[in-house]
């Protein structure tokens, strides 16, 4: 069947994430004001405290979480952040919590580095009358990843953006996939996922009925003793025609 669909992993596929520049220490120093404000406390720990925390409590998951695909549901982001608050002896009610995590997983915002001509060859395939959307893993919300599509120029391209924060599981599982085919009104053997991982993209499509390809863009992961294999490894975006022209003609 014809290819009709070209779904993206973002991180180390689309862009790569380059030196914050102090954006996280700024976040959690905002943090701490905020608190201290909504609190009435002037006796909280320093912000760099706060971060430390959460880190910390990021590090303890990220086995669980963020690496292997055993675990593949994604608790709400404001979790780690409670758990951090609560390490340093501070309760704080969820409604605050929700509030007050967002800026603290979007510090990336304005550190993405895309490589030359990576939005011209996304644009190419959108003009080419593809169907494109977007599934990525993680801690940060729809809207941050919409603003940073916007600055590289693929949000008007994007008609699916797909956020694990947001639907509770993280690549491979399925429902991720399958959300976004609905949203472009394909089915899986029109549909090809390219990502950067062999486990969350490869496998989590191959396992959806799609069609895969591994870009080394930006990193280059070992394949070997992994199954299944990507249909096709490519090393930038704009190799996507000629791929896509391979697969519809097997």
């Amino acid at each position: 069947m014809t290819i009709r669909a070209v779904l993206f992993d973002l991180g180390h596929t689309l862009w790569d994430i380059g030196p914050q520049r102090g954006a996280l220490e700024r976040a959690y120093s905002d943090l701490r004001v905020t608190l201290a404000a909504r609190l009435g406390r002037d006796d909280l720990p320093p912000a760099a405290d706060f971060q430390a925390a959460v880190r910390d409590v990021l590090h303890e998951a990220s086995e669980t979480y963020f690496t292997n695909g055993e675990h593949v549901d994604q608790p709400p982001s404001w979790t780690w952040v409670d758990l951090g608050c609560r390490a340093l002896g501070i309760e704080l009610a969820r409604a605050l919590l929700v509030e007050i995590t967002p800026p603290l997983f979007a510090t990336e915002i304005d550190s993405l580095v895309c490589d030359e001509g990576t939005r011209e060859a996304v644009a190419d395939l959108h003009d080419r009358g593809y169907r494109l959307g977007c599934i990525t893993n993680t801690l940060a919300d729809t809207a941050a990843i919409r603003t940073m599509l916007h600055i590289h120029g693929m949000a008007e391209l994007m008609e699916s953006v797909v956020v694990s924060a947001d639907e509770g599981w993280r690549k491979p599982h399925r429902s991720l996939f399958d959300k976004a085919m609905r949203e472009l009104d394909v089915t899986p053997p029109e549909s090809l996922f390219v990502g950067d991982s062999p486990l969350h993209d490869v496998g989590g499509a191959k396992a959806a009925g799609m069609r895969a390809v591994l870009t080394r863009q930006y990193v280059a992961r070992p394949i070997d003793g992994f199954e299944p294999q990507p249909d096709a490894i490519i090393d930038h975006v704009r190799e996507l025609p000629d791929v896509i022209r391979r697969l519809d003609a097997r």
